[in-house]
């Protein structure tokens, strides 16, 4: 798919660069070949003048003897003709080549005083004429995570429940990514690895997760219709769309948690202008609906997502969501989408969700609207979300006994958060709070109630790029007094 991809892509592109074969050399002329050389300046002898010289006048050279005149040379009598240059030509191209051939695959020196870092960007090399560029950047994480859970009595009436607490130190996200354009401006790519044991899924010892997380290409020569292809976020919600740097809070709501689709392998066309009205934006794409836990043959159960986007006071960076720029004027996006899965593996969709125990697959109806808005250092993020299976595949997996396991029910239920911050004035200091909840529905499902509730303070030594942040949740499924308080200190450079 992405060869195919990248065949209409460099069809449809334009040639950066035409190519011509250079002109052979001049032959020097036969004539020329055959001259005798001019005789060499006798070297002087001791007490003899320099060449150049003076000081002294040259004394006048002796005339030559006659027996002893050199004589001519017959070109006649050599036994080998005299070597005559020939310029080294490249054997003409066949006439089954396409014109653009040569102009693709020249050679492109790099453009060495565009050469930059930039912060978030990282390294930026580009060719002189443009048709090639690579970026290359790291991402840490170093997260430090404190948990307590107080003791809970048992629901059966036995003893109560003993409180836990833990800690945890680790890399949370640690990637590399690089990026570009290769042959046109208008052919894009991103690839981005992680080296992180929670992304790798490290679980006793064996990695079960791909380390790809991102792979993916771009054609962008239509504003009105920009292609993609490869695995990358599907653009389902907001908040997973935001560039994981730019998170105000150490990680994403639980909320999003729960019903995001995150990575997938596909394709989609998308415009993030469009008709040009700085107003509109749109997404249409096709995935596998496995995510990115998952490879191997599979059924033909895809996922189907649409996605608009209003931008009412016009464009900005909205994959953000800390008001850096401390404008006056207020910017807003408000987004919708809608996605159905056909036989999807997971009881989550995607990187953070599971496989049902009993081996069954859902297929759901999707819907979600979310709100981005900023002004003045004030910023606020907040999404709804809705989730329905509409059919279930029969129970596969087997229980110890070798009986078919017990059915699990779907997903089915709502959620909704809502976070806000403010950066202080003249200060890289910010403060924010969020709130959140999900609701399971139906008599059979299986997704249960979840609250939480927390605030965050952030210190921005340069805005996202390096920061250092704490974060406070309170988690609870029914009463708020026995739930979990966990708390993040989390350290962040992107360079």
């Amino acid at each position: 798919m992405q060869g195919t991809f990248l065949w209409v892509a460099l069809w449809a592109a334009p040639a950066a660069v035409q190519g011509a074969a250079p002109d052979p050399a001049p032959t020097a002329p036969a004539a020329a070949a055959l001259e005798p050389a001019a005789p060499a300046e006798p070297p002087a002898g001791p007490g003899t003048p320099p060449f150049g010289s003076e000081s002294s006048t040259p004394e006048p050279a002796p005339a030559p003897d006659p027996a002893k005149r050199p004589r001519p040379v017959s070109v006649a009598s050599e036994s080998a003709p005299a070597a005559v240059p020939v310029a080294a030509t490249a054997a003409p191209p066949s006439r089954f080549v396409p014109r653009t051939d040569a102009a693709r695959l020249a050679e492109a020196p790099v453009d060495g005083g565009k050469a930059r870092w930039r912060p978030g960007v990282g390294l930026e090399v580009s060719s002189a004429d443009k048709r090639f560029s690579l970026q290359f950047n790291l991402l840490s994480q170093l997260q430090l995570v404190v948990r307590h859970t107080p003791s809970l009595p048992d629901i059966n009436g036995g003893p109560d429940v003993p409180a836990a607490s833990d800690l945890t130190f680790v890399f949370r996200r640690a990637r590399l990514i690089f990026g570009g354009n290769l042959f046109s401006p208008h052919i894009k790519y991103k690839i981005q690895l992680t080296a992180s044991p929670i992304e790798l899924g490290w679980k006793n010892g064996t990695i079960t997760r791909s380390p790809i997380l991102d792979w993916y290409f771009t054609f962008d020569k239509f504003r009105d219709a920009t292609f993609q292809v490869g695995q990358y976020k599907v653009p389902y919600n907001h908040q997973r769309m935001l560039r994981v740097t730019g998170m105000q809070f150490v990680d994403r709501s639980e909320a999003n948690n729960e019903f995001t689709m995150d990575r997938d392998i596909g394709l989609d066309i998308h415009s993030k202008d469009l008709a040009g009205l700085g107003h509109l934006r749109y997404y249409a794409g096709v995935y596998l609906g496995d995510g990115i836990a998952l490879h191997g043959p599979t059924d033909f159960g895809l996922a189907y997502v649409g996605r608009v986007e209003v931008l009412p006071f016009g464009q900005y960076d909205d994959l953000e969501e800390a008001d850096h720029e401390r404008s006056s004027k207020p910017r807003m996006l408000l987004g919708g989408a809608f996605a159905y899965i056909d036989r999807d593996p997971h009881d989550q969709h995607g990187l953070g969700g599971q496989i049902p125990g009993d081996g069954r697959k859902a297929s759901t109806l999707n819907a979600t609207a979310d709100l981005n808005f900023r002004v003045a250092g004030f910023s606020l993020e907040s999404g709804f979300f809705w989730r329905k299976a509409v059919a279930m595949s029969p129970v596969t997996a087997l229980d110890a006994m070798g009986n078919p396991a017990a059915a699990v029910g779907p997903r089915d239920g709502l959620a909704y958060f809502a976070q806000a911050g403010y950066l202080l004035p003249r200060l890289p200091l910010e403060l924010g709070a969020r709130w959140g909840q999900i609701y399971g529905q139906g008599d059979v499902t299986s997704l249960k109630d979840q609250n939480e509730l927390g605030g965050v303070f952030n210190y921005y030594f340069a805005r996202h790029f390096i920061k250092l942040q704490l974060d406070y949740l309170h988690l609870w499924t029914t009463e708020i007094r026995q739930g979990t308080d966990q708390v993040r200190l989390q350290l962040q450079a992107t360079f």
